[in-house]
């Protein structure tokens, strides 16, 4: 009953992700490409890795539904023994999908983390907790290719893996997600001593995103922990919330449905202009008359935007 109540939320969560990915698709090819090629954008490329991935993650749990309720409905146990066969192939395949799906999506929170910063330092303790969480997914399909024949997930050779797998992936994005929300509101900080310009509504769209993904990992793993068999329903969800999460942010910037707020602050002849280079740095010109320019840096631009 879990599998079939989690293939259904998964199908609406999978229906949803298709339409936004399809206007993720034109922001990224038609708004954007005045600001570079579409084919030297990454996250066009990420964008359409994810979606193969997600569209990969479903089908592969249509097709153990249909293993199990049809092919092997009759067999000793019915499709609950067929679900418990960690080892069957769909099951490893599966997981591998989702398990690189969920590393790409730290990976890309990662490099938005350093694109907002410009310094390997900041970035690197969440890249350790990535290199971890790669190690712990390798760690959960080798254990589901050695686990006993119909071995539960909650069996304690697996629970190890597991949890250290979405608690890093957990760490991972908190740490990056509030290292992102703290550049931009220091950042915001500095640009409305000058200037009549909020960073706030780009603010709270990286921390709704990030919370939206965060409080799902922590859902699951309470879930795993306690041995409930509606982790399965979460599980599967993730991977189109993964998805939607990471398309929502450039299709809210790229349409101008979250943009920078405000204008720039001119007062007669002593004029403030305030431009945001290709590389993310506002710079503030001085009046006439003054040699030496104020600069604030800036990690993202209502028009370019690196999300």
């Amino acid at each position: 009953q879990a599998k079939l109540v989690s293939i259904f939320i998964q199908t609406l969560l999978y229906g949803a992700y298709t339409v936004v990915f399809i206007l993720t698709m034109w922001v990224l090819l038609y708004k954007r490409s005045a600001v570079k090629p579409p084919v030297a954008d990454p996250m066009l490329w990420v964008s359409l890795t994810m979606f193969v991935m997600a569209t990969m993650h479903i089908g592969i749990n249509y097709a153990r539904i249909v293993k199990a309720f049809i092919t092997f409905r009759d067999a000793p146990g019915g499709p609950a023994a067929f679900f418990n066969q960690l080892s069957e192939f769909t099951q490893i395949f599966g997981s591998t999908v989702y398990v690189v799906q969920t590393i790409i999506g730290d990976g890309v929170v990662l490099y938005r983390c350093y694109m907002v910063w410009s310094d390997v330092r900041i970035v690197l303790l969440p890249l350790v907790l990535l290199l971890g969480s790669i190690a712990s997914g390798i760690g959960i399909l080798y254990s589901f290719a050695r686990v006993v024949p119909e071995a539960e997930i909650f069996v304690d050779e697996l629970q190890s893996w597991i949890v250290s797998f979405f608690s890093l992936t957990l760490a991972t994005n908190i740490l990056c997600t509030g290292l992102v929300a703290l550049r931009i509101w220091r950042l915001n900080r500095a640009i409305m001593k000058f200037a009549r310009r909020s960073y706030r509504p780009i603010l709270f769209l990286v921390l709704e995103s990030g919370a939206v993904y965060s409080l799902t990992l922590t859902a699951l793993v309470v879930l795993y922990k306690t041995g409930s068999w509606f982790q399965y329903v979460l599980l599967d969800s993730i991977s189109p919330i993964v998805g939607l999460v990471f398309s929502m942010i450039i299709i809210r910037v790229g349409l101008g449905i979250t943009t920078v707020r405000g204008s720039s602050a001119v007062t007669g002849a002593q004029e403030r202009t305030v431009t945001a280079t290709r590389h993310s740095q506002i710079q503030f010109a001085n009046p006439p008359g003054q040699s030496s320019t104020l600069r604030a840096a800036a990690e993202y631009d209502s028009n370019d935007i690196e999300l």
